[in-house]
């Protein structure tokens, strides 16, 4: 079987080099503790039993397969998230990838939807915990059992288990993601997560080199597009407002059921929809000193922001030296997440101001649970203090960012 292996990827060598590169830096396992194939970063691990059954394509498929759980550092991301709902987000960020290449063709059990094609395994593990929140919302309407419940319904539905600890799912993955794990089988410290993310790195360019030298030409498009979107970065400025958030949050608001959709971050935010008026309001600076490569970061995570708090309504005002236009959005009736993203269509492009937006909110009546205004940090406040809280999300460094007479402020990466 082990013939087998290594003819798969000497294929892969020859049709893909980028991902026969990265195949190559991986040990190649025999196990019966995968009833698949599986990786932690180190090897690919492969049930003997379950390849013999298998076709060449199929293998070749799998294989490359794990190879972008590792290039895209799964196995060190998961970061207490429920162990079976994590491999699924990152089955379905991958196969959206291995789908565009006709060489691949992965076994029955491969998981793919369309909708979660460009998305990072982060953003879609936060829509389908919303999904499974509802479910387990709709077939346990007593709330005050939800968390007793919540994790004995692994059974039921897609097969998903919400105890974080990696439990078999009912049917296997065609290929698992298993956390990495030092020498002496403990976890990584976060140096030893750092130092494995730059290596990752590091492999993805060389793999790139690769299928470049071998005159392969450039990697397509798709692909590279997909690295940028999925590849780990040092911190995602969105999660740097996740504490501010669920401060403001759990002062004005009183929650029984934790959502553990963000248990690994620390903070306890609620498991059902919040309250009516949960409203949250980004302002954006929309001067001309906002990139467009900028705007794109902030649209993406904008997104994943509400996608991981859920709010029941969204406004988002835009302004350079004055309010240029809003967009309203409200959570549909009986719905507990966001199932699409919002789409951004910002105005402006002038200079920069700050006191239009809180007059604008004050005038149209508009009341936020908290406002998020993204920014440079060039221009200044000449506004009193509102009574709701505000953070500020600033591209200029914290220690030169002086705009900001009230509120917090977090620094964009």
């Amino acid at each position: 079987m082990r013939k087998l292996m290594s003819k798969a990827i000497t294929q892969l060598l020859v049709r893909l080099p980028f991902f026969a590169t990265l195949a190559l830096n991986l040990e190649i396992v025999e196990t019966e503790k995968t009833q698949t194939m599986a990786t932690d970063g180190k090897a690919i691990y492969y049930n003997p039993t379950w390849v013999a059954t298998l076709e060449l394509i199929e293998i070749i498929s799998v294989i490359a397969h794990e190879v972008l759980h590792v290039a895209f550092c799964h196995h060190l991301r998961r970061n207490g998230r429920d162990s079976d709902l994590w491999n699924k987000a990152c089955d379905y960020a991958i196969n959206g990838i291995l789908v565009k290449f006709k060489i691949f063709r992965l076994p029955d059990g491969g998981l793919h939807d369309p909708k979660y094609d460009g998305k990072s395994a982060e953003t879609i593990y936060n829509i389908l915990a919303g999904e499974q929140a509802k479910q387990d919302q709709q077939e346990q309407p007593d709330d005050s059992s939800g968390d007793s419940q919540s994790d004995e319904d692994s059974s039921e539905g897609d097969g998903d288990s919400s105890d974080g600890e990696g439990s078999a799912p009912s049917q296997p993955l065609v290929g698992e993601v298993w956390d990495a794990a030092g020498e002496d089988g403990e976890p990584l410290s976060e140096s030893e997560k750092a130092a494995e993310q730059l290596k990752a790195n590091a492999n993805i360019a060389a793999a790139l080199d690769a299928e470049k030298q071998l005159g392969f030409g450039e990697v397509d498009a798709a692909l590279k597009e997909a690295i940028e979107v999925n590849k780990i970065r040092e911190v995602e400025w969105y999660e740097q407002l996740l504490p501010w958030v669920s401060e403001l949050i759990e002062t004005r608001n009183s929650f029984n059921t934790p959502d553990r959709r963000l248990l690994h971050t620390g903070h306890i935010l609620p498991g059902a929809i919040r309250e009516p008026d949960f409203h949250m309001v980004f302002a954006w600076d929309t001067s001309g000193s906002l990139t467009a490569e900028l705007t794109g970061r902030i649209t993406k995570h904008l997104n994943n922001i509400i996608h991981t708090l859920n709010p029941s309504s969204v406004t988002i005002i835009y302004c350079d030296t004055k309010v240029r236009g809003k967009q309203e959005y409200t959570l549909d009736a009986g719905a507990t997440s966001w199932d699409t993203d919002i789409e951004i269509k910002p105005l402006g492009g002038g200079g920069t101001r700050f006191d239009p937006v809180f007059d604008y909110i004050r005038d149209e009546d508009i009341d936020p649970d908290f406002l998020v205004y993204f920014t440079d940090g060039h221009g200044n406040v000449r506004v009193e203090e509102p009574d709701y809280p505000v953070v500020w999300a600033t591209t200029d460094k914290l220690p030169t960012f002086h705009s900001s007479p009230f509120g917090d402020a977090v620094e964009l990466q």
